[in-house]
């Protein structure tokens, strides 16, 4: 008689940062899919465009990273995502594929923050941090605690790296606007055309680019809330003109459209950060 075989669920959690590090760090997401019944096509991880830094380390499997709205077969022929690893803003979607089972850990990081950091494209300065209070994250457990340490031993870095004029931030619209103003206080220039050049020298993005990631932002905590509400109603609830203009602004930023996303945020395991994202709010 064969006995029955169980599977763990996929772990998924999120890790915020204390207050002393508003503005600095946004989030951490923690993923672990070991011991879960998780088909090929349910391996897939979409992500939406981010205006953030994003450090990802590895600690178990293979990820690779896909083009947008790319199927997972084949996925095994592209490239795969190094063990330690930093990803740029991005205007665009983003998504991956895990070869089987993975526990990784993804840190978002304001860029401006990056910046004052010495952040690079080879993460010298946040990854030995990193390294040191996340060895062996094997757990859930292990990177709670290790997510505790790293903020522990970033805030005394931060508190010397940090612009004078810096800002708490819990929300990218919080540090949009935080952004906005150190650009205004900052220098000489007080035209708009240099308050624009120092926004695009400390984020990397335009201020209409910036107003574009808050107003998506808004709309993910408003579609959260309002469950049924027609998604013309929710249009102007966010800000935007009508429902196709929010329709455009969803596709540019996940790939999908409004009903789209909806239907996959409720149902589909590839959008679990969609849902993970949803508890800041």
């Amino acid at each position: 008689m064969r006995h029955k075989e169980f599977f763990m669920s996929p772990v998924s959690k999120l890790f915020l940062p204390p207050p002393a590090l508003g503005g600095c760090l946004m989030a951490g997401i923690f993923r672990d899919t070991r011991g879960a019944d998780l088909s090929a096509a349910n391996r897939m991880n979409h992500f939406p465009a981010s205006p953030l830094v994003a450090i990802t380390l590895v600690q178990h499997g293979t990820i690779h990273m896909l083009p947008a709205r790319t199927s997972w077969r084949g996925a095994a022929d592209t490239p795969i995502l190094p063990k330690k690893s930093v990803l740029p803003p991005q205007d665009v979607p983003v998504s991956s594929w895990a070869q089987g089972d993975v526990v990784a850990l993804t840190v978002g990081v304001y860029p401006d923050a990056w910046l004052a950091l010495g952040g690079d494209s080879a993460c010298t300065t946040l990854a030995p941090v990193l390294d040191q209070a996340l060895e062996g994250f094997d757990t859930e457990d292990d990177a709670t605690a290790g997510w505790i340490k790293f903020c522990e031993t970033l805030e005394n870095t931060w508190r010397d790296a940090r612009p004078k004029t810096w800002q708490p931030a819990a929300r990218i619209s919080d540090w949009t606007k935080a952004l906005a103003t150190r650009a205004a206080l900052s220098g000489s220039g007080r035209s708009v055309r240099s308050i624009e050049r120092r926004i695009m020298r400390y984020s990397g993005h335009t201020r209409r680019s910036l107003a574009f990631f808050s107003a998506f932002e808004q709309l993910h905590e408003i579609s959260r809330n309002a469950a049924g509400q027609p998604l013309a109603e929710i249009a102007i609830d966010a800000g935007y003109s009508d429902q196709s203009h929010m329709g455009r602004a969803v596709r540019r930023a996940t790939g999908f459209s409004p009903a789209e996303l909806n239907k996959a945020i409720e149902a589909e395991e590839p959008f679990w950060c969609y849902r993970l994202l949803g508890e800041r709010y």
